[in-house]
């Protein structure tokens, strides 16, 4: 299957091998939640997507910050729901309070002896107060009720910024879940044409980097609060004052925008240009072993320091673009505080007294400003790997297949797998077929072999035996009923599968092992073990099955970690056991070992078997010969081989060359 693996990255063959097997065995503890339906809904129709997983809320050709940011905000006020707007008011009652203090600095200042001071708008409010609680307007009373204000603020910012960091890891926690579970419910073919880099750069990069911008957000929510107060409190002591003030700061917004625009497109190709680092980190990791033999390090490395160069000098012009903003921001809230004074004076003639309260807020105004201004900025360079990796879990969430029906359960084959004229393509829009009208039957608890050169369709085939492909045209039928629907989880927590390349976890034998089937007892460890010839060798280990098998098991030796995989796949007593080309990087003592396990399974399951080497194949029931995604001839080995000018047989001349 030419298409499998197409990236040569070390790290994308893991990802994919893992979800392959996932997907195959239909396993419950690799998806953090699977999705299942009610048994009064499992009828095979669409059901509605889980909130979790709802519809595409960012159109795919969207560059908008304002479409991106309304993405975010629906995500974030989802998963928080109430504790989002908990912390909304927490942020308004300290800003409430905010705003009662500033008003308390005009009987503060009549009490320093400025008489003017009660006779502000506003003052008469908050003597008022005081007059309600009885309490009479002298410094110590002021006094102690400012530090009365100030530690109900401290207890009241310390809640909301509790309940801030609660909603950020958590958030960060859900949008990783959910992509999480969007790339496992994704169907295999959609999963082969996937960059294996590109989804866990989303999963570990992008998506941690959101826990950013979801700070700042709350940071900016508060800070607007509060800026929200302080115009409101100046509007009462001198509404032209405010709109002269409020003018200004949208002139100097105003100003900015073009800033604002160059940062989110600088955070874009940022945003690019990490990925693509990510890439080809992942792929020179791959590549390590090859490159020293052929000594290509300096290559590789200079390829490394282009591309860290290239993101250097992008986080300059980034720096460059928010230095600029500042210095423009610093510069118009100092403009817009003499324009403030000066008119003040020389136009509205405000009061001493009136005007030190004024100066004050709008002195702390323009530092809310500027402090606005900033965590804006971070937001929108933090936007694009939201948009990035939401897009991408778009294209997962369309690409998923129907959810696992409640009462999914393993499922019997008593008669055997019947393939009626199926078709595939990887592609539609292309006109060549990996597969072109293959009918076949596979008997139930017999072996049968697909061999052919490269290319012919094999490794295809078996995914649609799977059930990890479906088929372009045609259908298969077990024990006569067609395989889809509902029945396809239930086929796939039947099967057992062996890659050529052996997966392991870099963990012990038993976790290897049970992960295919967790409640699996020490006694049917040791049986699979036994009839995967693997028993013997595992038990000379240094911990036995408590032995860690280290990065894919680098540990053992090929025949090992095969014969492990081979225990593994056989410990989910399956229906049918697929093997593709489980032995084709063996040697020969090591194929042998393989092959007699193999062979003991005989009359027990259905086996279907890939071989390139075609003597593996000699003890098969049925040998199907495919060429060009057709079934060429299909018999046993002495009928194939004594056919004239058969393809089998040219095949077999050629092998033994």
């Amino acid at each position: 299957m030419s298409i499998k693996n197409a990236d040569g990255n070390r790290s994308s063959r893991d990802m994919k091998y893992s979800m392959r097997m996932a997907s195959a065995i239909e396993d419950p503890v690799l998806p953090a939640h699977p999705r299942t339906l009610p048994k009064n809904e499992a009828d095979g129709s669409s059901p509605a997507a889980p909130q979790s997983l709802a519809p595409s809320v960012i159109a795919p050709t969207s560059n908008s910050v304002a479409t991106i940011f309304r993405a975010y905000w629906r995500a974030l006020a989802h998963y928080a729901g109430a504790r989002l707007w908990l912390t909304v008011l927490l942020l308004i009652g300290t800003g409430l309070l905010e705003g009662y203090g500033l008003l308390l600095l005009l009987p503060l200042l009549h009490t320093l002896g400025l008489g003017a001071a009660l006779s502000a708008p506003g003052a008469n409010w908050a003597v008022a107060t005081l007059s309600a609680a009885h309490a009479p307007v002298t410094l110590s009373v002021i006094l102690a009720l400012f530090v009365g204000i100030k530690t109900l603020q401290a207890i009241l910012r310390a809640a909301s910024n509790t309940l801030s960091l609660r909603i950020d890891t958590g958030f960060i926690c859900f949008l990783r879940d959910r992509f999480y579970r969007a790339m496992m419910d994704a169907n295999w073919l959609f999963l082969t044409r996937s960059r294996g880099s590109e989804l866990s750069d989303a999963l570990l990069t992008e998506l941690p980097s959101v826990s950013i911008v979801t700070r700042q957000l709350l940071m900016l929510l508060s800070s607007a609060v509060i800026a929200s107060v302080q115009i409101g409190v100046a509007f009462v002591l001198s509404p032209t004052m405010t709109a002269v003030a409020v003018g200004c700061g949208v002139v100097m917004v105003a100003g900015l925008r073009r800033f604002r625009r160059k940062s989110f497109q600088l955070a874009k190709t940022a945003q690019q240009h990490r990925a693509e680092m990510t890439a080809a980190v992942h792929e020179h990791l791959a590549g390590l072993k090859i490159t020293k033999s052929h000594g290509r390090e300096a290559q590789q490395f200079g390829r490394f320091t282009q591309a860290m160069r290239t993101i250097a000098e992008h986080t300059l012009r980034v720096h460059r673009a928010q230095t600029w903003t500042s210095i423009w921001t610093e510069i118009g809230a100092v403009v817009a505080l003499a324009v403030f004074v000066d008119v003040a004076i020389v136009v509205r003639h405000v009061n001493a007294a009136q005007l030190l309260v004024l100066v004050f807020i709008f002195t702390r105004l323009l530092g809310q400003s500027t402090l606005l201004q900033t965590l804006w900025q971070q937001i929108v360079q933090g936007l694009p790997a939201f948009a990035s990796a939401e897009r991408l879990r778009q294209q997962l969430v369309a690409a998923a297949e129907p959810p696992i029906p409640a009462d999914a359960s393993r499922m019997a084959l008593t008669h055997g797998i019947t393939v009626e004229s199926v078709s595939f393509r990887y592609d539609p829009a292309h006109q060549a077929a990996a597969l072109s009208g293959i009918d076949a039957f596979i008997p139930v608890r017999r072996v049968t072999a697909l061999c052919g050169p490269s290319g012919a369709g094999k490794s295809t085939l078996a995914d649609v035996l799977l059930g990890l492909l479906a088929p372009t045209q045609g259908r298969v039928l077990v024990d006569g009923a067609s395989l889809d629907g509902d029945r396809l989880h239930a086929w796939r927590q039947s099967v057992g599968y062996v890659p050529q390349e052996t997966f392991l976890f870099h963990d012990t034998v038993r976790a290897n092992l049970l992960w295919a089937a967790p409640s699996a007892s020490e006694a049917e460890l040791r049986t699979a073990l036994r009839a995967a010839a693997a028993e013997e060798f595992v038990d000379r280990l240094p911990q036995g099955l408590d032995t860690i098998v280290g990065d894919r098991g680098v540990r053992l030796s090929g025949g090992e970690r095969q014969r492990i995989a081979l225990a593994r796949a056989l410990l989910r007593r399956p229906t049918l056991l697929v093997l593709d080309e489980a032995t084709s990087s063996l040697d020969t003592h090591n194929e042998r070992l393989v092959q007699d396990a193999i062979e003991r399974l005989r009359g027990e399951i259905t086996i279907v078997v890939i071989a390139h080497r075609l003597s593996t194949v000699r003890f098969a029931d049925t040998i199907l010969v495919l060429e060009h995604g057709r079934v060429a001839e299909s018999g046993t080995w002495d009928d194939l081989g004594t056919r004239e000018g058969g393809v089998f047989r040219r095949l077999v001349e050629a092998d033994r060359k």
